[in-house]
């Protein structure tokens, strides 16, 4: 069973997380620094304000995945937010579930802070995100790449797959 943390609470896990990030994104990430990258993570390990990042680990306590919640602006939609982003499950347990369970913490998260209404944009996760009950309403052209724009309404149920 798939364990769903604060990264607050297992802030450790940030320098395999920024490798991660860094092999994944290579085109976004290419010139940053892996410190950059680490600081990021270490303005996302909140506990009780956004931005906050959630960590999921599957039944032998082996970190699996990530993303955050965060407020700050997303340059190619920014009149909405707050947003999902950097929703990461690695390689080996992909295909799992880990990144619905990463959404639906996410959600709750979202909800436990008083938060309405959540955005994402993806490139890649298109299905995941539907599978989870997300709305895909719209397109956008971001680093050569098309991406939907998803919101969920915070309280509606899951749809089922």
């Amino acid at each position: 069973m798939a364990e769903v943390r604060l990264l607050a609470e297992v802030a450790e896990t940030i320098p395999v997380i920024a490798a991660w990030y860094q092999a994944e994104w290579s085109d976004w990430f290419d010139a940053t620094p892996i410190v950059e990258i680490e600081a990021d993570l270490v303005s996302v390990a909140n506990r009780v304000k956004l931005p906050l990042g959630l960590v999921v680990f599957d039944s032998s306590a082996q970190l699996a995945g990530i993303c955050a919640l965060r407020d700050d602006p997303f340059d190619p939609y920014p009149h909405a937010g707050p947003w999902l982003r950097g929703l990461y499950v690695h390689g080996p347990w992909r295909g799992n579930g880990f990144a619905g369970e990463l959404i639906h913490a996410a959600e709750q998260e979202a909800a436990r802070l008083g938060i309405t209404r959540l955005f994402a944009a993806t490139g890649t996760a298109v299905g995941v995100f539907e599978r989870a009950g997300w709305l895909g309403f719209d397109e956008v052209r971001h680093q050569q790449q098309v991406l939907t724009i998803f919101a969920k309404r915070i309280g509606e149920p899951h749809r089922l797959p």
